[in-house]
């Protein structure tokens, strides 16, 4: 109920005094409330009508009226309903200004309608459009309790619920990132999540989790009939159960993933039949095409991580996700909406890439056999540690490819000829192995690398020397720096930093 519904009955015979706008007009009446002294408002609420006589209203002193309605405004009146012809024969004219001056509708109720009239109008609609919403709200309930037996995933509760009260929602975590929202094109600001407005068509609903995560469910520019906040009360709990399982669902087989990445690296010792026994173990189809992605956690990006799960399942129907090393791994199998492994892949960098677009993160994929899962896996996991942005993995990486080809002889040979860099490095402070690699790294181009490493070129070129002279090899030719490139790879694969 709003105020300009009070104006449109026609029993109650009321009559606007100020020049009130439609939006003002258009506030919600919460309840009413009689009061006749000079202070009412600690008996007052946010959008109550307030119903006097006046009776302790003799004022002749318009900054005292002016006082009064300044009283009413901070605890937010929908609108003043003045009795006319017992206390006063008309609207004091202190009033109506007051009332013009802050924008309060100020309405009129003639003598012939009594207050009790008006109280019960007020109540009578009140009570009908809280069943009726209350009614609604077990009705959205219900559709998206349907939905999410029927597997749909959050995404579409969350659409179901935005479009039952026609605004924009978004679920925030305790660190107020939004990791959720629909419609998915809307945008939220800091600003609007800093400070929700307690006022029609906005408000927070937390999300019963009932674990430590902490998340609400934010409603902006809501246009239904009823109250947001009463219309996904019930709703909120489907939504809820759907986190706690995008969460389950995708950590389950744990202890399985962990054994899988930890065999990865050790290509001499953990043969491809073992690594197939290990992945078969975390329930994903050995024989399915599975996308691969490596992601980097961290305080600045945690809320992230929920993102990428959601995104995951928006898009297949079987995803694992592990935790390791400040790395976030996930499997995918499985797409939905009918549509390919590769159209899939595709859909969920888009969707990275719009939604994500600073997240330091490798897809990889679909892979179609487990030697090329476990190469897209050391890839994506070495090559997420030097992006800024979502981006694909390309078809080959030659440093997977170097790591899971090297024999024994080739492990023994790359130590050896790095052993007297390495060597000098433990003497001396210089650190050439990481200048030989941020020479590699910047394409032999001596002024990138340079400036990468904060030295001047003569200082480079010094150290490059020094380098071809431990190394017995030039590193100006393509040979010399693919030859320093493997060597450096397979020295890596086996420390398996980012593994």
């Amino acid at each position: 109920m709003i105020v300009a519904d009070l104006l449109a009955a026609d029993t109650l015979q009321l009559r606007l005094h100020t020049p009130s706008s439609a939006d003002r007009l258009g506030w919600d009446i919460s309840w009413c409330a009689p009061a006749e002294t000079i202070d009412p408002t600690p008996f007052l609420s946010d959008n109550v009508l307030l119903l006097t006589n006046g009776i302790g209203l003799n004022i002749e002193d318009q900054r005292t009226w002016t006082a009064y309605v300044e009283r009413l405004v901070r605890v937010r009146v929908a609108a003043i309903a003045f009795g006319t012809g017992t206390a006063h024969r008309l609207i004091p004219p202190g009033l109506v200004q007051a009332a013009s001056a802050l924008d309060v509708p100020l309405l009129e109720i003639p003598r012939s309608v009594p207050f009790l009239q008006v109280h019960r109008h007020v109540t009578n609609v009140l009570q009908v459009e809280r069943y009726t919403a209350v009614n609604r709200s077990w009705e959205l309930a219900q559709e998206c309790a349907q939905l999410a037996a029927s597997g749909s995933h959050l995404q579409v509760i969350l659409d179901a619920a935005s479009q039952a009260v026609e605004g924009d929602l978004a679920i925030v975590d305790a660190a107020g990132s939004v990791i959720a929202r629909s419609p998915a094109a809307a945008t939220w600001s800091e600003s609007d999540l800093a400070d929700v407005p307690v006022e029609a068509g906005h408000g927070s609903i937390p999300l019963p989790m009932g674990t430590g995560d902490s998340f609400q469910l934010i409603v902006r520019n809501a246009v239904s009939d009823h109250p947001a906040s009463t219309l996904l009360a019930p709703a909120a709990s489907i939504i809820a159960v759907q986190l706690q399982t995008a969460l389950h669902t995708t950590t389950h087989k744990e202890r399985e993933l962990e054994v899988l990445l930890d065999q990865v690296p050790d290509w001499a010792g953990v043969a491809l039949e073992e690594f197939t026994a290990s992945f078969r173990a975390t329930g994903l189809d050995v024989h399915g095409p599975t996308l691969v992605l490596a992601a980097t956690t961290g305080r600045r990006n945690l809320a992230n991580a929920w993102r990428i799960r959601l995104l995951l399942q928006a898009r297949f129907g079987d995803v694992r996700v592990q935790l390791r090393s400040g790395i976030l791994y996930a499997f995918a199998q499985g797409p939905l909406d009918g549509v390919g492994p590769d159209r899939a892949a595709e859909r969920f960098l888009t969707a990275c890439v719009r939604d994500l677009p600073d997240q330091a993160l490798v897809v990889k994929g679909p892979c179609h056999t487990i030697d090329e899962l476990r190469l897209g896996i050391h890839q994506a996991g070495t090559m997420v540690g030097t992006v800024r942005k979502p981006q694909r993995a390309p078809d080959l990486g030659i440093r997977a490819l170097i790591a899971s080809t090297a024999s024994s002889g080739a492990r023994v040979a790359a130590h050896k000829l790095l052993a007297p860099v390495i060597a000098y490095d433990e003497v001396h402070s210089i650190d050439l192995v990481r200048t030989l690699e941020a020479f590699l790294g910047n394409d032999a181009q001596p002024g990138r690398t340079a400036a990468s490493l904060f030295i001047h070129r003569n200082t480079l070129a010094q150290r490059l020397a020094k380098l071809e002279g431990l190394l017995q090899l030039s590193l100006t030719s393509l040979e010399g720096q693919a030859t320093c490139l493997m060597a450096l790879q397979i020295l890596r694969s086996q420390a398996s930093p980012a593994l």
